[in-house]
């Protein structure tokens, strides 16, 4: 039987490392241009980009990007905190106390709120649907 035990918990061992080293790399995966639909069109709203190990995020004002602000991986308890409400099931996400730029499941769901892509923007009103370009 002990041998059971051991090989159990090597299996979860590696497969917690692999989790957490997956989480890095899946916020590495958000870094891009995101557009909203407004009238049936996309339009350019939030750009994360990095540098090393930082991210930063931007908002499209018209036709210029405002200057970036340097944002944090964020998870569930980060998006929750910002939403105000309890928030499982993110994959990746960076923000800040403000905002975020969260990635789920498509189809994911928030009480009345469905995202179809799998990337959506946290703020207080509420979740907002993004297109990654």
């Amino acid at each position: 039987m002990k041998p059971l035990v051991l090989r159990f918990s090597l299996i979860f061992a590696c497969l917690f490392l692999v989790v957490l080293s997956g989480c890095k790399k899946d916020s590495a995966s958000l870094v891009g241009a995101y557009s909203v639909e407004e009238n049936g069109a996309l339009k350019e709203f939030i750009r994360i980009t990095r540098n090393g190990d930082t991210y930063f995020l931007s908002e499209k004002d018209g036709i210029s990007w405002l200057v970036p602000l340097e944002v944090a991986t964020a998870g569930d308890q980060e998006v929750s905190d910002i939403l105000g409400t309890p928030v499982t099931g993110i994959s990746a996400g960076v923000g800040n106390r403000q905002v975020a730029v969260v990635r789920v499941p498509p189809g994911w769901k928030l009480g009345t709120f469905e995202s179809k892509t799998g990337f959506w923007l946290a703020s207080a009103p509420g979740p907002i649907e993004l297109h990654k370009n």
